[in-house]
């Protein structure tokens, strides 16, 4: 199954019409949807270091996050938070 097909699959349930204005949904890190081969999905409420080494190490390739790695654009990437230690 490729990231393309779980991503609609999410989206036919979560349309990404139905974020608010200020949210940001949707694939924030990897290969465009179609081009990767999904090997196990993490499903988490944050993306955290502990949550990216529990995907490495179960064999998954796509994280799956209630709340967005990046919510507003980053303006450094020094690795002090879960976010730029993920780009």
């Amino acid at each position: 199954m490729t990231n393309r097909e779980i991503i609609a699959a999410i989206e036919h349930v979560c349309p990404p019409g139905c974020q608010e204005s200020w949210d940001n949904s949707g694939l924030q890190i990897g290969l465009p949807p179609g081009c990767d081969e999904v090997t196990g999905v993490l499903i988490c409420l944050d993306v955290t270091p502990d949550t990216i080494a529990e995907a490495v190490a179960l064999g998954c390739n796509l994280v799956v996050s209630h709340h967005p790695l990046i919510f507003r654009g980053l303006r450094h990437i020094t690795g002090g938070t879960p976010a730029e230690l993920a780009v």
